[in-house]
């Protein structure tokens, strides 16, 4: 009840936050931007649209399948998941494996539903490919499906989402620290995120849309991404470290690549962090698991970023380029100068409370590669979220910070 008892409570007040924008809607709250679903799209703005046509993309694709090929697929589901579960109670030493198995087999079904969809406009795949399964139950009932409704399981997931990060990041607090109340701690940090970024980068923060992606309001990947990699980040940093949580780590990695690319990055850091800390025989089920959708996102390639070159309104001209350093941070409508003035002295305090190399490494790696990454990138400034999924770790920092700065009067007295 020490445990799950104040997370129960921090998940219910970081949902809180975005259903009472939504209950007010059209007006502001106290420290909120004002919300507003009005529109013709059902609520629907800016990359959600594309995101929701690869949803009705993905679910019209199983109409265009020759019958022979749809059969084969379903027959060879159901074979995968028989051969998993037998498995998996009969041989409890291969569960590593099998848990990898089980997510590329399930990657591999739904790639050859992929070979027959058309390019939507959606750059990444995993968002919609999650937005897409609930959506199917609910055509499969014989219900209409609109735009409307699509906005409403959309964000009941992103929700969904947003709460689980916060059991999440409590995890990876606990896990870096050693200490349940700093892993706590953390996870309040989190919670209330979307009423401190207000108070820390003032109203800018609120531009584009940029809170409502970061409080599941706005159908955007980013809930989903921020969870896949602080799940996988809390499961690399448990204390007895086995091959199946390994493996599980590679998998919600390799499922925070498909939601987005840049997340590739992360994997690949935790692959050398995992090397050099253990051996040969720990790092490949890590790499089984953060290869299980690598096909699934081979095949989407296609569909994706190529098909956006030629759109000058969804890719700039010099996408990256180190002239977009500076303007990256300063022209940012929420890591400013001043808002980094604020956040980064806790979290640098914060590291002399990660005294084991391993826990420090991997913390520091997946705060830092993001921002590093998008840097160079043109359109960072306009879209601070793409740094959201580094915030889980700044408030791990944050809290250590508080430990650091608790325990120095007792220093002093020793």
């Amino acid at each position: 009840m020490r445990w799950w008892a104040p997370l129960g409570l921090l998940a219910a007040i970081r949902v809180a936050i975005p259903l009472a924008a939504y209950a007010d809607e059209g007006s502001s709250l106290p420290g909120l931007p004002a919300f507003s679903r009005r529109g013709s799209d059902g609520g629907l703005t800016g990359d959600a649209t594309g995101f929701y046509a690869a949803t009705r993309e993905f679910m019209a694709a199983f109409g265009r399948m020759p019958r022979i090929v749809l059969a084969l697929d379903a027959l060879l589901a159901l074979a995968a998941l028989v051969a998993i579960v037998a498995l998996w109670r009969r041989r409890p030493g291969w569960r590593p494996w099998l848990a990898a198995a089980a997510l590329c087999a399930f990657g591999l079904v739904v790639a050859v539903d992929v070979h027959w969809m058309e390019p939507s406009g959606a750059a990444v795949f995993g968002w919609p490919l999650v937005w897409a399964l609930p959506l199917l139950a609910y055509r499969a009932l014989g219900l209409g499906l609109s735009k409307h409704v699509a906005w409403d399981f959309g964000v009941a997931l992103s929700l969904l989402f947003v709460a689980l990060t916060v059991v999440a990041v409590a995890y990876l607090g606990r896990n870096a620290t050693g200490r349940r109340r700093l892993g706590l701690l953390a996870a309040a940090f989190w919670a209330v995120w979307p009423l401190l970024v207000g108070l820390i980068a003032g109203h800018h923060a609120w531009t584009n849309g940029q809170w409502e992606v970061d409080a599941g309001l706005h159908n955007y990947s980013e809930p989903l991404s921020t969870l896949l990699v602080t799940a996988g980040a809390a499961l690399l940093l448990t204390p007895r470290l086995t091959q199946l949580r390994l493996a599980l780590a590679g998998c919600a990695l390799s499922a925070a690549t498909l939601v987005k690319l840049s997340n590739a990055l992360l994997v690949a850091a935790a692959l050398v962090i995992v090397f050099l800390r253990g051996r040969t025989r720990e790092t490949l089920p890590y790499l089984a698991g953060a290869l299980s959708l690598a096909p699934l996102v081979l095949v989407y390639w296609p569909l994706s970023y190529p098909k956006l070159f030629d759109n000058r309104q969804s890719w700039p001209r010099d996408p990256f380029d180190v002239a977009h350093v500076v303007t990256s941070w300063t022209h940012s409508s929420i890591f400013t100068p001043h808002t980094l003035a604020i956040l980064v002295p806790l979290a640098a305090i914060g590291v002399a409370g990660l005294l084991r190399p391993w826990q420090l490494a991997l913390v520091l790696a997946f705060l830092l590669l993001n921002p590093l990454f998008y840097s160079f990138y043109a359109n960072t400034a306009q879209h601070p979220r793409f740094l959201y999924a580094s915030l889980p770790e700044l408030f791990v920092l944050w809290a250590a910070g508080i430990a650091v700065l608790a325990a120095l009067p007792r220093r002093f007295a020793r």
